[in-house]
């Protein structure tokens, strides 16, 4: 026979070898998705700080042109007597800052009036705006902060926006002995003598940069909140734009209890590790959630004269 006539013998892959292929791309598989995971985190993060950043700024700029820090307005007859029961947040007066200048407008008739006589951030006339949250107030990394809230407690059953930051009341004890945390007492979240720069009645005690004698680049201005965990969340409301470090940062209560304000009226995140704040110098810190609770307390104070720990 010739040997242009001989067969020609094709070789195929066995069993063994494509099972050893799936195995190794499985390998490698397994090997990257953490990578890429980590990668998208670490993006969603920088744009968290971002967010971040422009609210310190907003914040300043505000400062700069009111001489104090934007108040909130609580709907109760607390502290002082007063005829402002709006219950207007803080976070509605830097919205011009946020280049929200529309928004703003809209929730104006929420500006003044009587909250629970149906005026105020209540009335009726400003349900759809008080729905519509700013990219700049929501962390990508929490993708369910994004929908809208019926929980919120004087807004049970009414659709509203949430964020993911809130002012920061400083190391308050919230409920006292009620709560699990240990903080300041007394508990004086709803008056006005609170220890950092935003509560529910601020507007009886407007805060000013030059009250931070701690120094503003060791004081926490603003952090992060994971209102899936805080009913007490909303985004234009005096009620919902304010937390505790009483609890050590990403507190996350088994069974999650969003209701149990005591306890979850804390600071938290979907970052691994940790949570980031504005500090009242406008730069924005990560804090590590295994920071000493002292130092993590002292540094929630305006004026508290601890002495922080360079390494903290």
């Amino acid at each position: 026979m010739s040997s242009t006539s001989k067969a020609v013998v094709k070789r195929g892959f066995t069993l063994v070898e494509v099972l050893v292929v799936i195995s190794i791309v499985g390998l490698l598989a397994a090997l990257l998705l953490p990578a890429v995971q980590m990668a998208r985190e670490a993006a969603r993060r920088i744009q968290c700080s971002n967010n971040m950043k422009q609210m310190g700024l907003a914040l300043h700029n505000y400062h700069d042109s009111h001489r104090r820090l934007p108040v909130s307005v609580g709907p109760w007859a607390d502290g002082r007597p007063t005829r402002q029961r709006s219950g207007k947040g803080w976070i509605a007066s830097i919205l011009p800052q946020l280049e929200q200048p529309a928004l703003y407008e809209q929730l104006g008739i929420g500006f003044s009036g009587d909250f629970f006589s149906g005026q105020g951030m209540f009335d009726t006339r400003i349900r759809a705006t008080i729905q519509k949250l700013p990219n700049v107030l929501h962390c990508p990394s929490d993708p369910l902060s994004e929908a809208l809230s019926t929980k919120q407690p004087e807004f049970l059953g009414i659709p509203v926006a949430v964020t993911n930051y809130q002012g920061v009341i400083g190391d308050i004890q919230l409920g006292a002995e009620r709560s699990t945390h240990v903080g300041s007492l007394p508990d004086v979240h709803n008056l006005a003598g609170c220890n950092g720069l935003f509560f529910r009645l601020s507007y009886q005690n407007p805060q000013r940069f030059a009250m931070i004698t701690d120094g503003l680049s060791q004081t926490y201005m603003v952090g992060e909140c994971v209102p899936e965990h805080n009913s007490r969340s909303m985004a234009y409301y005096a009620n919902g734009d304010w937390a505790s470090c009483h609890a050590q940062p990403n507190y996350f209560p088994k069974p999650a209890s969003p209701d149990t304000w005591e306890n979850v009226q804390s600071f938290r995140s979907r970052h691994p590790g940790g949570v980031q704040f504005v500090n009242a110098d406008g730069s924005v810190r990560f804090v590590s959630q295994m920071i000493a609770h002292g130092a993590y307390r002292g540094q929630s104070t305006k004026a508290g004269n601890e002495i922080i720990p360079s390494d903290e």
